[in-house]
């Protein structure tokens, strides 16, 4: 190709586009690493202060707040499935959920997430350093066991009734919200038409430059033996609940 690949982040300084340039520059700095085996996490480079400063960001996060997924059918699940993976459904009252552990601890327990996307027209330092992304949400609160439910059905000669699921009530005192991406060139994806020269890039037109695609930074990596791909955290932006919300999980 025409277009040095390594000279991109320089383009994209150029454009203003900073952190996508270091992001990048992070990539061809690393040792071999191909997702979904991820050498170690940037968890400085995006915050969510940035992130929010962009509008379509800022849509996404305001419509998940206004929604509270975070208490979802769909997350009520998944805290449940958390707190029994922790040992934490259990008689008495336990506390959960560590909002200021660093984030690559809490990934593991995020409850729900949502999509913030991207089109052709959104050439800014966002889209060269993120693409799509998620909005992961973490959960901080109590869980306390609660009597148990009547056995279902009735006995029958030589059956008992089987006996009820436990039920336990979570209280959610503060969530917390952070970026989660996976920076890496797999799969085929066309990323624009950069022109080193002018220091210039183009997602629709051709004529602009040379034509950038996932695979020219696979065959860079397997010439040069560097490139590592690697999962981007930003910091947990924390939301105290006005009030606790509280629900039962089983």
């Amino acid at each position: 190709m025409s277009l040095t690949l390594t000279n991109i982040p320089t383009i994209m300084r150029a454009n203003k586009w900073p952190r996508g340039a270091d992001l990048m520059d992070g990539w061809f700095s690393r040792n071999v690493a191909i997702a979904p085996k991820y050498g170690p996490p940037d968890t400085t480079t995006i915050t969510m202060a940035w992130v929010l400063g962009f509008p379509r960001a800022r849509a996404v996060f305001d419509q998940l707040v206004k929604d509270k997924v975070w208490s979802n059918e769909a997350a009520r699940k998944q805290i449940g499935k958390m707190l029994r993976a922790k040992g934490l459904l259990a008689p008495g009252t336990r506390s959960f959920g560590d909002l200021g552990a660093r984030v690559e601890v809490q990934d593991p327990d995020y409850v729900n997430f949502r999509v913030v996307g991207f089109s052709f027209t959104d050439t800014d330092d966002m889209s060269a350093a993120l693409g799509n992304f998620l909005f992961r949400v973490v959960v901080a609160g109590s869980v306390t066991g609660a009597p148990a439910a009547p056995a279902k059905g009735a006995s029958t000669p030589g059956k008992p009734a089987s006996p009820a699921m436990p039920t336990y009530q979570v209280k959610l005192t503060e969530v917390g919200i952070y970026v989660a991406d996976s920076y890496d060139f797999n799969g085929d994806q066309e990323l624009g038409f950069w022109n080193e020269k002018k220091n210039t890039m183009s997602m629709i037109n051709p004529f602009a430059g040379t034509e950038v695609s996932n695979s020219d930074f696979r065959a860079w990596r397997t010439a040069h033996n560097k490139g590592g791909d690697f999962r981007v955290l930003s910091d947990v932006k924390r939301v105290p609940l006005p009030a606790p919300e509280t629900f039962d999980v089983q």
